[in-house]
């Protein structure tokens, strides 16, 4: 029974960096789940389907974003607006999924403010409270 319970601490103790080093270049893989479900639901609700979608998956930012959100967001690019890219955020403590205001030009990956057609109405910033 030693022997087993040494094995098995071996072996976490050799593949916990390798673990690590996963969710660090890859991120939570529970997290991205949950987060593509939450959005998808909340897509789904407004009356978008996943045919309306050109390209969509989860997304984790290089800078630092709103604190009233987890970090992991979810990007769509629709069929019928492809250089426009959409964010898509989830409030921490069992928030609601909402559209960042700031969309992506696919082109210059530069923020576009302005209204475009896919905008739903209560947007929030990514950019606020950081």
């Amino acid at each position: 029974m030693k022997k087993l319970l040494l094995i098995i601490a071996g072996l976490l103790f050799l593949t916990s960096p390798a673990l690590f080093l996963y969710v660090l270049n890859n991120g939570n893989p529970i997290m991205n789940k949950w987060m593509t479900h939450e959005v998808t639901a909340h897509l789904d609700a407004i009356g978008y389907s996943k045919s309306d979608f050109q390209k969509h998956s989860y997304n984790i930012p290089k800078m630092d974003i709103n604190h009233d959100f987890y970090h992991t967001h979810y990007y769509v690019i629709f069929k019928d607006e492809p250089n426009i890219i959409y964010y898509y955020g989830k409030k921490k403590r069992f928030g609601d999924v909402v559209q960042f205001c700031e969309k992506e030009d696919a082109a210059t990956y530069e923020f576009i403010k302005e209204n475009t057609e896919h905008n739903e109405e209560a947007c929030i910033s990514m950019l606020d409270n950081r």
